[in-house]
């Protein structure tokens, strides 16, 4: 391995985009029932971990929903076509992820 793929894989590890742990203990907090509650930090680091997989997993699915809708009104008869502009096409809007959310749901 040659060291810019080495120094890439290293980059790409560091732009991991996550969420924070104390957001994470935050959200477990305010949902306890009991204020003495109290979770560990490797549960909180291990959740914000499951949150990052299951966000990037829904986005993921939505985009390519989207393609396929695009894919299918472009090989149509061209009614569809007129509804799905070019910028609509580059745009998630929650109803695109509401769309897909019961499959991702059942999945994780």
């Amino acid at each position: 391995m040659s060291s810019d793929s080495e120094s890439s894989n290293a980059s790409s590890d560091a732009a991991v985009v996550t969420f924070n742990s104390k957001t994470v203990a935050r959200l477990f907090a305010e949902h306890f029932d009991r204020p003495d509650t109290r979770v560990s930090a490797s549960a909180v680091e291990t959740s914000a971990e499951y949150l990052r997989i299951f966000t990037r997993e829904a986005i993921w699915r939505t985009d390519k929903a989207l393609k396929d809708t695009i894919t299918a009104a472009e090989s149509g008869d061209g009614k569809q076509t007129a509804k799905i502009s070019g910028a609509r096409a580059r745009m998630m809007r929650a109803e695109d992820l509401e769309r897909i959310a019961g499959t991702l749901v059942l999945d994780f």
